[in-house]
């Protein structure tokens, strides 16, 4: 059996799509706040919406890129978010800005389940931990980047570098698929089917089942908390008296937690399969989230990002390992990992924008994203329950990971 072909490259397309839309996203929300006077209602709202379009479009890119092929995929994917950040660019009027956020939406649907699908495909089953390690390695730092960075070059460049910044990169980023795909196609041509490592890992029989089901649910109540700290963000600058560089610096240690979490969690493997390291995670999420929205100093901030930080971490690559881990279909199981995670870009801005107006407190989304992570850390301890009396049922005794 070959080796799978090698994959720099697409870690090279994926850094880069991180980078370039932590930088959009992050300081669009700034300046629609501190230059269009975007209320915090209008932020969450807005971060919704985005999640709403988020759910359907990621679900059918990961379907699209299995069915036409990654590369045709990856291609609409980067001129599509190319040319939305050209246009909110060209169109400065609140409406242009909201619109290309929406079609910059569903382009970036376009690749993330491609990116996921490249770096895991045709790996034989002890190396695709690695591939899916530094796959998460790669878009936490770079993500860090974006927004640690975002700012001073936000100010240093000025505001139109919110829009050409990430329109070079994308479109870039769309000439490099063309290289990347005859080498790819390359190697397909070179190496017979039957020596080729395998499309999916064989599922260890052992391992037990119910974290699949753990899997669909980490990625929704992770970014439940994920996309409200964003939304809020700019909020939290304002009330603590932060310009919009230094608030970058400041918000940017969860990431750089999550980063480095990563990095642990890929050269250590002794979380796998383990039920306790999920749980910890959820309450974790649910301490630090809370911390960050109420949050009058920036010390409780630094404190409060540590541990979102590394929940966060542990969430998103469980949910993403048990999901990959033994599929068949990468594409679109990374479409469906995806859908998931815009489940939880919805879910948290719209229960908080609720929240928000009926009770007109800035600190309404704390309490009610609160609730919902704790029923999400019950539901969690239900999944396992059911999944243990399953096996007993069908499996002499033995000791399970804990």
């Amino acid at each position: 059996m070959k080796s799978s072909p090698g994959k720099t490259g697409y870690y090279v397309l994926e850094g880069l799509n991180s980078f370039a839309t932590a930088y959009f996203f992050n300081y669009l929300l700034q300046r629609l706040k501190r230059e269009y006077g975007f209320t915090d209602l209008q932020s969450l709202g807005l971060c919704a919406v985005h999640g709403l379009i988020y759910i359907p479009f990621s679900w059918y890119g990961g379907r699209f890129g299995q069915r036409h092929g990654y590369f045709t995929a990856l291609r609409v994917g980067f001129a599509g978010l190319s040319a939305a950040a050209a246009l909110a660019g060209w169109f400065p009027a609140a409406w242009a800005q909201l619109g290309a956020m929406a079609l910059w939406t569903v382009a970036m649907c376009f690749t993330w389940p491609m990116l996921e699908a490249l770096v895991s495909e045709h790996e034989p089953a002890a190396r695709l931990p690695h591939r899916v390690g530094l796959y998460n390695v790669v878009w936490a730092a770079t993500a860090a980047i974006g927004v640690f960075s975002g700012g001073s070059i936000y100010k240093g460049l000025g505001a139109a570098s919110l829009y050409w910044l990430p329109a070079a990169i994308h479109f870039a980023q769309l000439l490099a698929t063309f290289p990347l795909a005859r080498r790819h196609d390359a190697w397909l041509a070179s190496v017979p089917a039957d020596d080729r490592p395998p499309v999916a890992s064989p599922v260890d029989p052992r391992r037990p089942g119910y974290f699949r089901r753990l899997a669909l649910l980490g990625n929704p109540f992770n970014y439940m908390a994920v996309n409200t700290v964003f939304a809020l963000v700019p909020a939290i600058g304002v009330r603590l008296g932060y310009d919009v560089d230094q608030i970058g610096w400041l918000m940017s240690l969860w990431l750089m937690v999550r980063a480095g979490a990563f990095g642990v969690l890929w050269f250590w493997s002794g979380w796998h399969y383990r039920f306790g390291w999920f749980a910890a995670a959820l309450m974790m999420l649910l301490g630090g989230f809370v911390a960050i929205v109420l949050a009058r100093h920036a010390w409780v901030l630094v404190v409060a990002q540590l541990f979102f930080g590394w929940a966060t971490a542990v969430l998103y690559y469980s949910s993403l390992y048990y999901a990959m881990d033994g599929s068949d279909t990468k594409g679109a199981h990374g479409g469906i990992h995806e859908a998931f995670i815009g489940c939880g870009i919805f879910g948290g801005p719209a229960v908080s924008t609720i929240a928000m107006w009926a009770t007109g407190s800035p600190f309404a989304p704390a309490w009610a994203v609160g609730l919902f992570l704790g029923g999400g850390l019950g539901v969690s301890w239900w999944i396992r329950r059911q999944g243990l009396t399953k096996v007993a049922t069908v499996l002499p005794p033995c000791r399970l990971p804990a």
